[in-house]
């Protein structure tokens, strides 16, 4: 084997829906002789692939053959990743969201589904004839069958594969045969000509669990909409001098070689050389020195650094060329080891799966037993397969997720990682960044939604204009909008009107919201800035937030007494960790860590939070990565990302989490004890269809009524 053998192998893989599909891939690729180990990634679509580093096996060009051909058998695309496959990673992200299961469907499915009920209804009220509830039953069939066929055709695909190729017993493959029993005794009942039909129940179940599944790959894709390497959205176009003109270009299009033209207050795009006089920036993001860099001509600029003044820089690598590309790779490939949750939870569900035939069979064993005939042996199974819990996990879980995303994100926090609500209740070690972390950089205004960048011209105008205290110490270092009108609030805010029209209020969170802004997930320690109706940002002065950080420590040794807390830092000055040893004793500080250096120092069952590029590596190696604010946007994968900097939103998601933890648990359990009271009544013959039907649509609304107590997420303050 070469030298080079032992490296990863990396591959892009298209044409997934689900979470079975990435199952039953690994589980095939895992088996392949000469593969040490195999993550897939359903949300990065990532596949990396670990060569046993034995010369005894296929080389890495056979074994590369080996696990593509695999692959495409079991029906998957797949292509191995090139270097600087970063740069086409957004683009075949964005084109696998297509592969997701087609709102069309899912509207077809419950259109049926709800004409097959309606019709049913009729029939429940009772009076009518013989022929009429035949009759009935038929028209309901006639909606109610298509619906349940059309259903369950993505879970058959899934399922059968799983099963043919991995050996996998899978949800989707007992939902495929529930809704195969439904059908098939729905037939029998009317080809004898009797009016039981279960076509609008099962229906109904099988519309419930496609819109599920469908819930399911919707908060995949948001979360997979996070991986992508860009600094900012608004740097998708700079400015490239073309044929003696400047002229506007997008970011992907500029090659090594081109001029470009970086404004003061953006972040650089690109890596290059300076070409100006001079020039000053900040590059906290990538190395945490928060002070100012003054250049030279013929400096190097990094992209990810903050121009403090306009820069001319001659590109000395593109995009997939960069540094930051490189960490970026590296934080996306080891995301997939982190999905431990993910894997637990495959294991549980092919053993309940396994339980659930048996127990499915075992009541249509005793059906036999009994002397019931083939079509009440038939039903009896369909009892079974009704009452198991399988189904009803796989409905109620992913609505669970995204009841906790949107609580989450009510309070500022925005969940991409379900493992992480199941990590931090556990973990042992907390890092931290300093600099733009627990040390405000300087006392500036900080975005908290994207798309405000328009609108920093107003911000910088009422700074210019007004002495407030809201304003005190905020530094303006590029356009400035025109004022029209200014009024102050002693204490409180200040109502500004530029010459546009545009409206701009500034100042306390009770003076927003006496203003009719929804302020809920704000830090009422620092000032808001509102336009629009909408929050825009957080004017954040340096003495407060690095007091509010102190606090935030002495809490977090407070709640977590055993926990190991340690500052992970750029900055190379040896006194900086003083301040943070003041707070507590078992606080560690270390300075002068590169990126690599950081990652490095992260040990196992750790959570990390930063701010910056040069934390990527860092958060991509923890168990539970936090990114606060929004200077850094869609770079790498991250488990939460806070959506203000404001550090207590790190002690609600932990909080959050121990309840997420306990409602799961609880739900789970009640779902065991309806378990087994339903499949030993079932195995008495004390169930009809109908009846394992309601009783399972009970089971659904318990649990919802369980889960919905996720809704409230209760914002701890420091």
């Amino acid at each position: 084997m070469s030298s080079q053998s032992s490296r990863e192998l990396i591959y892009f893989v298209s044409g997934m829906w689900c979470t079975t599909c990435a199952k039953t891939i690994h589980d095939a690729v895992s088996k392949i002789e000469g593969v040490a180990s195999a993550d897939l990634n359903y949300a990065s679509k990532l596949l990396v692939v670990r060569p046993k580093p034995s010369p005894l096996l296929m080389n890495e060009t056979a074994l590369d053959e080996t696990v593509q051909t695999k692959v495409n058998r079991i029906g998957f695309g797949i292509k191995k990743q090139p270097e600087g496959w970063i740069l086409s990673f957004q683009e075949k992200l964005e084109g696998e969201a297509e592969n997701k299961i087609p709102w069309t469907s899912v509207t077809l499915v419950w259109f049926l589904a709800m004409w097959s009920s309606m019709i049913a209804f009729a029939g429940y009220l009772g009076g009518l004839t013989g022929h009429q509830a035949y009759l009935i039953s038929l028209a309901s069939s006639v909606f109610g069958l298509p619906a349940i066929l059309l259903g369950i055709l993505p879970y058959a695909k899934s399922g059968i594969r799983a099963l043919r190729h991995s050996g996998l017993l899978t949800l989707d493959l007992f939902i495929f045969i529930g809704g195969c029993s439904a059908i098939v005794v729905s037939l029998i009942s009317l080809l004898t000509g009797s009016h039981l039909t279960y076509a609008d129940s099962g229906a109904m179940i099988v519309s419930i669990l496609l819109l599920t599944k469908k819930i399911e790959n919707s908060m995949v894709t948001a979360s997979s909409s996070e991986l992508l390497y860009q600094l900012n959205p608004r740097q998708n176009r700079v400015e490239v001098l073309k044929r003696g003109a400047w002229k506007t270009a997008d970011v992907s299009q500029i090659k090594m070689g081109d001029r470009i033209r970086i404004a003061a207050d953006e972040t650089v795009p690109l890596d290059g050389i300076l070409n100006n006089e001079e020039g000053t920036l900040n590059n906290h993001l990538l190395n945490g020195e928060a002070d100012p860099v003054v250049l030279k001509p013929g400096d190097h600029v990094s992209a990810g650094a903050i121009a403090f003044s306009p820069l001319e820089l001659k590109v000395t690598a593109a995009l997939g060329e960069r540094k930051i590309d490189s960490w970026a790779e590296s934080a996306l490939i080891s995301g997939n080891r982190k999905s431990r949750i993910e894997k637990i939870v495959a294991r549980i569900e092919s053993r309940i799966v396994k339980a659930a035939f048996i127990g499915a069979f075992l009541v249509a064993g005793a059906a036999i037993l009994r002397g019931s005939g083939t079509r009440a042996s038939i039903e009896a199974f369909f009892v079974g397969i009704l009452i198991f819990c399988p189904c009803l996990f796989a409905s109620i879980f992913p609505i669970a997720k995204q009841i906790t995303r949107s609580a989450l994100m009510r309070a500022g926090i925005c969940l991409q990682s379900d493992d992480a609500l199941w990590d931090l209740p556990q973990i042992s070690n907390f890092y931290f960044d300093k600099t733009g972390t627990l040390e405000c950089v300087e006392s500036a205004f900080v975005p908290t939604a994207e798309g405000t960048d328009d609108l920093r011209p107003y911000v910088n105008a009422i700074a210019v204009a007004s002495s407030h205290v809201t304003l005190r110490g905020l530094t303006v270092k590029s356009e400035v909008a025109e004022l029209a009108k200014l009024e102050e609030h002693a204490g409180m805010g200040l109502v500004a009107k530029a010459k546009d029209g545009t409206e701009i209020i500034a100042g306390k969170t009770e003076f927003l919201k006496r203003n009719g802004f929804d302020v809920s997930g704000f830090d009422p320690t620092f000032s808001l800035v509102g336009i629009h109706g909408k929050i825009i940002g957080q004017i954040l002065r340096k003495s407060g937030y690095d007091q509010k950080s102190l606090n935030f420590l002495e809490n977090l040794t407070k709640r977590l007494p055993h926990a190991k807390i340690a500052i992970l830092s750029g900055d190379p000055d040896s006194n900086a960790g003083g301040l943070f040893h003041s707070v507590s004793g078992k606080i560690s500080y270390e300075g002068n860590l590169s990126p690599e250096d950081k990652a490095a120092r992260i040990e196992a069952n750790s959570a990390f939070v930063g701010d910056g590029l040069n934390d990527t590596l860092a958060l991509a190696k923890s168990k539970v990565g936090f990114r606060l604010g929004h200077r850094v946007q869609n770079f790498a994968p991250v488990d939460i990302r806070l959506n203000t900097p404001n550090l207590d939103l790190v002690l609600t998601t932990i909080e959050y989490a121990k309840k997420f933890r306990t409602v799961a648990v609880q739900t789970a359990c009640c779902a065991l004890v309806y378990n087994t009271v339903a499949l030993t009544l079932a195995a008495f013959g004390k169930f009809s269809p109908l009846g394992a039907v309601i009783a399972m649509l009970s089971s659904f609304s318990l649990m919802l009524a369980s889960i919905s107590r996720l809704r409230k997420v209760e914002v701890v303050h420091s």
